[in-house]
């Protein structure tokens, strides 16, 4: 180790650059790539994750329908004279008994729109053995087999609820080479809750296998599975019946934990699981996917390898030769470069050479004017930065507002409108506890409108509502973010200055989306105004006023630029007799 260490001292400035960089680049190179790789999967990962999720979450709503439709069989037949009659009852003739089998299919008529006849099927277990079939087919199991199954005896320990439980093999002729699912009730007289019977209503894996079978793909696969781990159903029908307890552990996990997802390893692969509980039907909905098949298809190593050691060779023989030329006047470049560590950065320096170094002394004069420059830029950033801190201390509500506020809740009380009164004192504490209370600098755009509507409420207890003021937000944009008390400015300004020679007026505000940005609008009928004063509304000192904030609207557009761009802000547009509307652009940032 010592003599490699020795010679590596003695070799001369150009070799130990080459060989630094030779290893600098293939360790950039492979820490970059597998960097770039991780962090991919994750993103992948997480997204592939969210949409699924999503997916589970819309199939087990959609099974939710089936429940509601068993439970309406339950229903009619524990509800229905006739069969309660029929299975409970050891005497009467032929035609009592044929009477009573009418009825029976009268009562369940209505099913008929309600049930698959294919693939659901019920049979009824009265007290007196007495058996009923929905379907044509027969029964495939003794009355005695039925009565002493597990699915019986579990029935039978929980008579009041609405059981689902796994089979291999069903009852009847039409059922018994099918995994089924078995719903099992215990029927139960209400008033004396005396038992009758027990309902089996068998359903076909496919009525479950149809929720879900347009999701699954190659790699990606769906599993219900049952409280034991045996799955249920799946689109890789193969495993149905099988247990997995692997799968069953993740799934639990994930319903405790409250995780999204959970990576799991069997049979030497690694899967990414999601799950949700289905507790209606006391089962798992698991979605299973391969994280090797999913990834493939995002990225190939290999290429990414190849990619890395084409570009680590090429990098070596440029570096190569560019050290080559370059070495040599490096002690003058050195330095100069010393004296920029001093903080003198007009150091300009003309060195003579090559093309190599005269591109080196013209990049590092550039370099010194682009510091020069940065400098600069970076000075005034913080001056815009200290005047948006200065403009965000603005944002205080005007002491002279609360005394006027306070002064017409007095007046309101001494004129005995009490209930008026209650209703501004209300207002008041909320538009207090949304601007004081609440120190975030972004808010949901329902809290934005929430205040807008309380000051508004505020003025036309103070002035009258001879100006209307008008909120039109669609659903899906209450839970987009914008910065506080963002538009109550606008609306202050419409409402003090866009009425002045008229008595009655509307203000319009708008939330909308446009070309990938959330647009807020303010819109008035008032007198409009001309170019000058909007000029005037540009100003960066606002004017005083005794209203809620006195925020001037340059203000507000130079807030709204440093918190998100230049392409975003405050447009004017008014023309005089026709109103005025204000347009702020936000980006579309989710709660």
């Amino acid at each position: 180790m010592n003599k490699l260490i020795n010679r590596f001292k003695s070799l001369s400035l150009f070799f130990k650059l080459t060989l630094i960089i030779l290893i600098s680049s293939i360790a950039i190179s492979a820490i970059t790539a597998f960097s770039v790789m991780n962090i991919s999967r994750k993103l992948f990962i997480n997204n592939f994750t969210i949409t699924n999720n999503k997916i589970l979450r819309q199939i087990q709503d959609s099974s939710a329908d089936l429940n509601d439709k068993l439970i309406t069989v339950m229903n009619t037949v524990n509800n229905s004279w006739a069969f309660r009659k029929y299975l409970t009852n050891n005497s009467g003739s032929t035609i009592e008994q044929a009477t009573t089998i009418y009825n029976m299919k009268q009562h369940l008529k209505p099913l008929d729109a309600v049930l698959d006849p294919v693939n659901i099927d019920f049979v009824v277990l009265g007290t007196n053995s007495y058996t009923y079939t929905r379907s044509s087919a027969l029964l495939t199991s003794s009355k005695e087999a039925i009565r002493s199954d597990s699915i019986t005896k579990y029935a039978f320990e929980y008579p009041d609820r609405l059981l689902y439980q796994y089979r291999s093999s069903g009852f009847t002729s039409s059922t018994e080479n099918s995994n089924v699912i078995i719903a099992t009730k215990v029927l139960q007289d209400k008033n004396t809750n005396e038992q009758f019977g027990i309902l089996y209503i068998l359903i076909n894996e496919n009525v479950f296998s149809k929720f879900y079978s347009n999701f699954p793909t190659k790699g990606n696969d769906i599993f219900l599975m049952s409280y034991d781990g045996t799955i249920v159903s799946s689109n890789n029908k193969g495993l149905i019946g099988k247990k997995d307890t692997s799968l069953l552990d993740a799934a639990k996990k994930i319903d405790n934990a409250t995780v999204k997802y959970m990576n799991i390893k069997s049979d030497s692969r690694d899967y990414t699981v999601m799950s949700r509980y289905m507790p209606i039907y006391n089962l798992y909905l698991i979605n299973r996917v391969d994280t090797k098949t999913a990834l493939d298809d995002m990225y190939n190593v290999n290429e990414i390898v190849v990619i890395c050691a084409v570009i680590i060779l090429i990098s070596v023989i440029v570096l190569f030769f560019i050290t080559r030329k370059t070495t040599k006047p490096l002690r003058i470049l050195v330095k100069q470069m010393s004296k920029v560590a001093d903080g003198n950065f007009n150091n300009h320096i003309n060195l003579q050479g090559g093309y190599e170094i005269s591109q080196l002394s013209k990049s590092f004069n550039i370099m010194l004017d682009d510091l020069n420059e940065y400098v600069e830029q970076l000075l005034i950033a913080q001056e815009k930065q200290r005047q948006a801190e200065l403009a965000a201390l603005q944002m205080q509500i005007n002491p002279h507002f609360i005394y006027n506020t306070l002064a017409s809740i007095k007046w309101l009380v001494f004129r005995g409108d009490t209930e008026k009164a209650s209703e501004t004192i209300d207002a008041f504490i909320s538009l207090l506890q949304n601007t004081v209370g609440n120190t975030s600098e972004t808010i949901t755009v329902e809290q934005e409108i929430e205040n807008l509507k309380n000051y508004v409420f505020i003025n036309e207890m103070r002035y009258g509502d001879n100006i209307k003021t008008t909120f039109h937000v669609m659903p899906q944009h209450v839970h987009y973010k914008l910065p506080k008390l963002i538009l109550q400015p606008f609306i202050e300004n419409a409402f003090f200055h866009a009425f002045t020679d008229e008595k009655e007026g509307r203000i319009h505000v708008f939330i909308s989306e446009k070309n990938n940005k959330l647009l807020c609008e303010v819109m008035d009928n008032g007198t409009g105004i001309d170019e000058k004063q909007i000029s005037n509304l540009y100003s960066s000192i606002p004017l005083k006023s005794k209203h809620f904030t006195g925020i001037g609207i340059k203000n507000v557009d130079d807030r709204i630029k440093l918190l998100y761009g230049s392409e975003y802000g405050v447009t004017i547009n008014s023309q005089r007799g026709t109103g005025t509307t204000i347009s702020v652009s936000l980006p579309l940032i989710e709660a």
